[in-house]
Parts: structure tokens; C-alpha cells; sequence
């Protein structure tokens, strides 16, 4: 009989408990990994996602499941592209604009500025008296120098580029004279006081002069009404009392309740214009806005009667829209960005700013019918020639950008200067009927025209055609609650997932799998207590 030390005895047990050790570890891998099958069939047979129970499906034959499988996988692929498609949308289009009613009253919305410029630039009479007065070189005719001071409009892109020369020579006969671009064609242009001859407001015959201030604009040295978009106005000083804080608004539609104008063209007094007619250029645009080519321009022609019915459309932005950058919602709240030299922000107003800054950058001054807070110099004569090269930077819509057939979007390229669109912003689209005027069979509005005789005048009747306006509002294009519908509504229809659903994915392969777990500890645990 074969004799068993105490110390080989020991290492048996040791040994028999490592390998029953071991084994059991193996037994437990196994076990993990049959657990996490039996989970996810358990899960296949009663998860309310479509098409799941049909691949564990007991009596199934492989090709009916792997038809089932496919569908499966076709129907997850494609919710997961659409689920990338509406989020893109949600990411690249952070706003939209929607009509929120067209039954917007129009006595919630200001009355446009109504900007009246002669379409004669310079007064021929006025022209040959400043000429005759001036000093100039003896070979050179008063007439002669009347003629040349249609260079002076060149500044503003009118007429052809003149020889290098001729513009020095005017400038060395206005530098002889100690004169300057901006006094001459305040000289020149057509005072308002002559311009207007009888002005009605709302059926109230007013002094025109209370209602009109001259103003600078791209036509050059206009006639304004309702136009608050300096910082300080115009009116003379005795008048200021009596102009309203805010622009003025209107009540009702119809021509009588309107602004009615009786303007007078002087056509005999014509020098320099770039129409070939008598009569003048009405430009219509918000209250707040530089009087510039974006706005509605109305040809109103000498000797005419002309009735413009105006139908407007305004658009805001919501406080939600408003939290979003400028840079995402792409426009800029009305005092979000200052302006140098305009009181309130908007896309014309900074384009504007940005034409007078460009043209400063690159010929040393700035043309007198454009925005100058009065820190920069004004051009004369002698940058006319800068000037008619550059005219890209005052004449295109968008300045350094020449594009004729591709679409310009401000997602793909640098606006200019930064300036994007206004948020909250008024367009007044407009029709006119016009007329020639002949007041021999009319009884209307007979003290209107006492003491005038009417010859070559044209009135003009400015008035909102309707009581209701369009309102636009833009808003973000999708909430949390917006966004969570959507993404829900696809889940649902391509897997019929739900919120319950997830939950239960979630239990099944945390909390059910723990709980399994632990109860098979408990059983090993009281197994090995009996085995004691």
C-alpha cells in the first residue's frame, strides 16, 4: 500500500481546486455568452419593433428568415438616412419664413417715405449765373463753364467718362474760385420750396416745407416726406416742433387719405438729366431707409395726374429666431449692428455705408450724395476720374462681385462688409395709373389749386390701395418639439419604434441581465452552503 505524504495531498487539493476553479471560469464565459443569445431572442419574440419576432420564429425555414432579416436591415438603413437628411435640413436651414396672415392692418404699419428728385440734376439758370460770376481763364465763356458742370455729375455715375484733362481744368477753375462739388450742387439742384407747390396730408392741405426736408440720395439733393433715417433732420429749426417723433401712419385706404403732391418741373429750366423726359422720380421705401435704387421708383412725368396704390408686406423675426447668431438665422436685428452714420440697421443702410466706405478705400474721398458723418473728405473734380473707374463699387448691387449667370447666395460667399439682411423689415410694392391732367371738368378738391395756374405741374397721389397688408414671419425651422416629431414619426414608420421600445432594449441588456445574473449568484451561492 502505496503511502500519500501530507504535502502531496495538499498540492492534489490545491491542483483539483485550480482546475475546478478553471473550469468553472470557462463555464462562466460560456454562460455569459448563451445569456446575451437567450436576452436578445427573449427580446426578438416580444419587442413591438416590426419584422424582429419573425426571425427567431420557431417553424421558420433560414430562407424565411433571411427574407425577414433583409427587410430588417433595408428598413434600419433607411431610417437612419432620412433620420441624417432631416437633421442636415435642420443644420443648413435654421430659419424659415412662413405668411402668417394677409389680413395684416395697415394702420400697424408705418407710411413709407416718399422721396421726390427732379429729373433735372442742375438748374440751367442757376448753372450760367454761378458761372458768370465766377473767375475763370479768360478763353473759357460762362456758357462754356454752364456746360461743364455736367461733369460734376459724373460723381454719381451719370453720363461718359471725360478726358484727364478736362477734369483738372474744372477743378483748377473751382479751386480759383475757393468752391467745392457739394456747395455747387446744392446750388444747382431745384429747391424743394419751388419743387413742391402744394402738398395734402391725410385731406389737410399743409405748408410743404412742414412735411418735406431735403435730403441726400443716389439721385443726388431730394425732396424727403417721412423720412427718419438720419440722426439729425433737416427741417429748419422753427419747423422741428411741429414734425412727429415717430414716421407717420395712415388710418384708412384711398387716394384722399393719402399724400397728394403738386409738383412743378420747370421745363424750361432743364440743364442736365440722364431721362429723356419733364418730370421727376418718386421713390417710395421704408421710413427708415437711405433714398436709394432698391426703393419703388415711380416716373412721374410733366403734365400727368398719377394715383400710386401701395400694397405692403412686412416680415419679423420671433424671439426664438432672434436667440439663434446672426450668422445662422442670416440677418441682423434693426439695432443689432450700429451704423456710422444711419440711425437704424438695415441691408440697404449698410450696403450704402459699405459703397461709401469701399469708394473712400480706394479714391481717398466719398461722393457727396452718399452717407458722410462729416470725418471724411468729399470728392471733387479732380477724384472724378478714381471715381468713373470704380464705378462697380457704387452702381452694382453687390460691390467686387460680377456674377451674370451663377446664383449668389451669402452662405457661399462673403457679403460685403458684413452686411446681411434686416430682420424686421417693410416692402411697399406699388401700382400706378397715370393721366393727363385737366382740371376744367373736376370739382374735386378745387381749393387745392387756387391761385396756381396749371401749365406743365403734375400732381401725384401717394395712398395704401387696401386696409389689410401681408405679414411674414420667420421663425426657426424646428423646435426640440419640432425636431423629436420628426425624428419620431420616421422611427415609427420604418421600425415602429417608441419610447417604450427603447426602454425595453435597455432593460433587457442592463437590468434584466443584471437581476439574471445575480439570482444565478445566489444559486451558486446556496449550492456551495449545501455542499458544506
Amino acid at each position: 500500500m502505496q503511502r500519500i505524504t501530507f504535502k502531496a495531498l495538499t498540492q492534489r487539493v490545491i491542483r483539483k481546486n485550480n482546475e475546478s476553479s478553471k473550469g468553472s471560469k470557462e463555464r462562466e464565459k460560456f454562460d455569459w455568452k448563451g445569456r446575451f443569445g437567450r436576452q436578445l431572442r427573449e427580446l426578438c419574440n416580444i419587442t413591438a419593433l416590426h419584422g424582429y419576432s419573425q426571425i427567431v420564429r420557431d417553424g421558420y425555414s433560414p430562407l424565411e428568415r433571411s427574407v425577414w432579416s433583409f427587410a430588417v436591415v433595408a428598413s434600419t438603413i433607411s431610417a437612419i438616412t432620412l433620420l441624417v437628411i432631416s437633421w442636415s435640413w435642420s443644420v443648413e436651414t435654421p430659419t424659415v419664413t412662413v405668411t402668417e396672415t394677409t389680413n395684416y392692418p395697415t394702420w400697424n404699419l408705418p407710411f413709407p417715405a416718399v422721396t421726390v428728385c427732379s429729373l433735372n440734376r442742375i438748374s440751367a439758370a442757376a448753372a450760367l449765373a454761378r458761372a458768370t460770376s465766377m473767375r475763370r481763364p479768360g478763353n473759357l465763356s460762362a456758357t462754356e463753364l454752364s456746360s461743364m458742370f455736367r461733369m460734376l455729375l459724373h460723381i454719381s455715375g451719370v453720363g461718359g467718362e471725360t478726358n484727364r484733362s478736362q477734369y483738372r481744368q474744372l477743378h483748377d477753375i473751382l479751386l480759383m474760385n475757393n468752391l467745392e462739388v457739394p456747395q455747387l450742387m446744392g446750388e444747382f439742384s431745384p429747391p424743394c420750396g419751388k419743387l413742391l407747390e402744394r402738398c395734402m396730408w391725410k385731406g389737410t392741405q399743409w405748408r410743404c416745407d412742414n412735411l418735406f426736408q431735403v435730403v441726400n440720395s443716389t439721385e443726388g439733393l431730394c425732396c424727403s416726406f417721412n423720412y427718419y433715417g438720419l440722426r439729425k433732420d433737416n427741417y429748419p429749426k422753427k419747423m422741428t416742433v411741429s414734425v412727429p417723433k415717430e414716421p407717420r401712419r395712415v388710418m384708412a385706404s384711398g387716394y384722399q387719405t393719402g399724400l397728394s403732391i403738386l409738383l412743378q418741373p420747370f421745363t424750361e429750366d432743364y440743364h442736365s438729366t440722364d431721362v429723356a423726359s419733364f418730370g421727376f422720380k418718386v421713390l417710395i421705401h421704408s421710413s427708415y431707409d437711405y433714398p436709394d435704387s432698391d426703393a419703388e421708383i415711380k416716373i412721374v412725368l410733366a403734365g400727368t395726374e398719377s394715383f400710386v396704390a401701395l400694397r405692403p408686406t412686412a416680415t419679423y423675426a420671433t424671439d426664438d429666431a432672434l436667440a439663434l447668431p446672426p450668422s445662422a438665422r442670416n440677418c441682423y436685428d434693426r439695432y443689432e449692428r450700429p451704423l456710422g452714420v444711419l440711425q437704424r440697421y438695415s441691408y440697404v443702410n449698410c450696403m450704402v455705408e459699405c459703397r461709401a466706405s469701399m469708394i473712400h478705400g480706394k479714391c481717398g474721398c466719398v461722393p457727396y450724395h452718399l452717407p458722410n458723418n462729416g470725418s471724411l473728405r468729399n470728392c471733387e473734380a479732380m477724384d472724378m476720374e478714381c471715381l468713373m473707374r470704380a464705378k462697380n463699387l457704387y452702381l452694382a448691387a453687390v460691390p467686387r462681385v460680377n456674377s451674370t449667370v451663377e446664383r449668389l447666395s451669402f452662405r457661399t460667399i462673403e457679403p460685403p462688409c458684413g452686411c446681411l439682411p434686416g430682420c424686421d423689415k417693410i416692402q411697399y410694392s406699388s401700382e400706378m395709373v397715370t393721366g393727363t391732367m385737366n382740371r376744367s371738368f373736376s370739382y374735386n378738391s378745387l381749393s387745392f389749386f387756387k391761385d396756381i395756374e396749371l401749365k406743365h405741374q403734375s400732381l401725384v397721389h401717394i395712398f395704401y390701395a387696401d386696409l389689410t397688408a401681408t405679414h411674414f414671419r420667420t421663425d426657426i425651422y424646428e423646435d426640440s418639439l419640432g425636431v423629436l416629431a420628426s425624428f419620431g414619426g420616421i422611427l415609427g414608420l420604418f421600425l415602429g419604434f417608441s419610447i417604450i421600445t427603447g426602454f425595453e432594449i435597455i432593460y433587457f441588456f442592463t437590468i434584466r441581465l443584471l437581476f439574471d445574473v445575480l439570482a444565478k449568484k445566489n444559486v451558486e451561492q446556496r449550492d456551495v452552503n449545501e455542499t458544506k
